[in-house]
């Protein structure tokens, strides 16, 4: 996604300087207006504020994703494909990727740069999936030197959004909120060390989720 002031369904928007340049329907076609390459956290989320059942299902928060009939939703997909250049991953999101062999026809023709202790012994089919042990600051820097003039966008899960929003290396989020109340669950903003301060940029409506992006004005740290 992208961002600036939408409220209405497609409406186009006037983007700040560190977003993504936009098209006439508000969404973004992955140029920057400035070249310093941005941290996107790009997460679904129910209206409770959770981004996965407590076993890791997604309980139908991405109904929306690959819903092809609605147009808006599809639009802020193919947003989010274009404007990243990179995509940033924790161990058990890329697990869950692997076991059910999404990374085979990913739409994301970038590197994925997996954060984890204990990479698999077995290298995946995927080239473009490299895994980064040396922790958090190593893997975001080597996403945005991937990125180039795109957005370093990280995928999940919970433990790693909230490690990289702790230590401050997140300058956007998208969150694309589904109607779905899940009463429990994984929550993304919890444990944070201090108060997060945001700017709503833009919002705009699709028939299954509603899709707002924020700018990271003041860090957890």
């Amino acid at each position: 996604m992208c961002q600036a002031n939408t409220s209405a369904r497609g409406e186009s928007t006037t983007l700040e300087n560190s977003m993504p340049i936009s098209d006439s329907n508000g969404f973004a076609d992955g140029r920057h207006q400035e070249s310093m390459t941005k941290v996107l956290l790009d997460m679904a989320m129910s209206l409770d504020g959770f981004i996965s059942t407590s076993d890791g299902s997604d309980a139908g928060l991405y109904d929306w994703y690959f819903d092809e009939s609605n147009p808006v939703d599809q639009a802020a997909v193919k947003e989010i494909v274009a404007i990243s250049g990179a995509i940033v991953l924790g161990r058990g999101a890329f697990g869950l990727g692997e076991d059910s062999g999404g990374f085979d026809d990913t739409p994301y023709d970038v590197d994925h740069f997996v954060i984890t202790h204990r990479p698999p012994a077995t290298p995946p089919g995927n080239p473009r999936i490299r895994f980064v042990t040396t922790g958090i600051e190593d893997a975001i820097a080597a996403a945005k030197k991937s990125a180039g003039d795109r957005y370093a966008t990280v995928g999940g899960g919970a433990d790693i959004a909230q490690q990289l929003l702790a230590a401050g290396l997140v300058d956007e989020i998208a969150l694309h909120i589904a109607p779905i109340v899940l009463g429990t669950g994984l929550a993304l903003f919890t444990g944070l060390p201090n108060r997060l301060d945001l700017r709503q940029t833009r919002t705009i409506a699709g028939e299954r989720a509603l899709h707002v992006w924020y700018e990271v004005t003041k860090r957890a740290t």
